[in-house]
């Protein structure tokens, strides 16, 4: 069975989205307050990257770089950005 590009960057958000929970929480010790309220700022920017990949899904100019590939590196790049914000 071969996902399509939506449903692979929808994974990779997911599994990211998870483990920015989980490193903010267990690692950096991150009070629930500050994670409860951050978390949800997250959550439109994980939303963010899936509903722009299902919009440029039905253009059909694509550039070249417009692949699953790109857009879970580009996922997972913010992913590492947030948690070295909030280790600094």
């Amino acid at each position: 069975m071969k996902l399509n590009d939506q449903t692979i960057v929808s994974i990779v958000t997911g599994i990211c989205l998870i483990g920015l929970t989980v490193v903010l929480k267990s690692v950096l010790l991150i009070s629930p307050e500050v994670l409860s309220r951050d978390i949800i700022i997250h959550i439109i920017i994980y939303v963010g990257f899936i509903t722009s990949l299902s919009a440029k899904n039905r253009t059909a100019k694509r550039f070249k770089y417009d692949t699953s590939l790109f857009w879970s590196i580009l996922i997972v790049l913010i992913t590492l950005a947030i948690i070295a914000f909030y280790a600094l």
